[in-house]
């Protein structure tokens, strides 16, 4: 998938007030359903209100992003930088193998930001060092999209600035 490709698919997925109604949608989810559970004494529904619990957390962690990583796109502040992707394994309790991209993103040589990101089923970016345009915007003081030749990156959880950096 190309980069332009990219972007017109997060934008169509991130616009819209689906994101916005999610949240408190699977909040009141998992309350109806554990209403439903202390009404009816019946372990089920409460084994149901503690998934969408964690849906509801999940989506309030990355929604944000996405939002912003839209608003990037369409209006951010766009400066030259540096992207160094990275990848880490690790295994669960369970034996299964989870891992994830993370970014060190650089300004005039400077590491600013570590980062994990969103991966899509469209893209997989490769390790290593690349040229990237940063967007910001307001009220964000992260990049809130990363843009390299080959596809572009956004922030899974909130960023992490980079220890000795002055805020």
């Amino acid at each position: 998938m190309t980069l332009d490709e990219q972007i017109a698919e997060l934008t169509r997925a991130g616009s819209g007030t689906l994101w916005e109604l999610a949240g408190p949608g699977a909040i009141l989810l998992a309350m109806a359903f554990a209403l439903a559970g202390a009404f009816t004494r019946n372990p089920v529904f409460f084994g149901i209100a503690l998934a969408a619990a964690i849906l509801a957390y999940a989506v309030r962690q990355t929604a944000p992003h996405i939002a912003n990583a839209v608003r990037g796109l369409r209006e951010g502040v766009k400066q030259q930088g540096a992207v160094e992707i990275s990848f880490h394994s690790w295994k669960d309790a369970e034996s299964n193998v989870h891992e994830s991209c993370r970014g060190l993103i650089s300004m005039d040589g400077r590491p600013l930001w570590e980062m994990e990101f969103v991966t899509t089923e469209h893209w997989q970016p490769r390790e290593g060092s690349y040229p990237a345009q940063l967007a910001f915007i307001q009220g964000v003081e992260w990049p809130v999209v990363i843009l390299t030749q080959e596809g572009l990156l956004y922030p899974r959880l909130k960023p992490r600035r980079m220890q000795g950096q002055l805020q």
